[in-house]
């Protein structure tokens, strides 16, 4: 599964965006263009390493195993 990432908590920092190593997140206008916000673009190749929930400071950032990945 891939990140997901609470837009309502989200600050526009685009630390998920920099530090992700596969270039899986992206920044874009938001629908009413006041500001950019991240977007998972490439979903299926999201190898789950983390570093984008470790590098949110407003911790909007997550991951939602199915069980039986656990």
């Amino acid at each position: 599964m891939p990140p997901v990432i609470d837009l309502k908590t989200c600050n526009s920092c685009q630390k998920c965006d920099r530090f992700c190593p596969g270039d899986i997140i992206h920044m874009e206008p938001s629908q009413e263009g006041k500001r950019k916000v991240p977007v998972v673009a490439y979903p299926e190749e999201c190898t789950h390493c983390g570093i984008c929930r470790l590098e949110c400071p407003e911790n909007c950032v997550s991951y939602q195993f199915p069980p039986m990945m656990l």
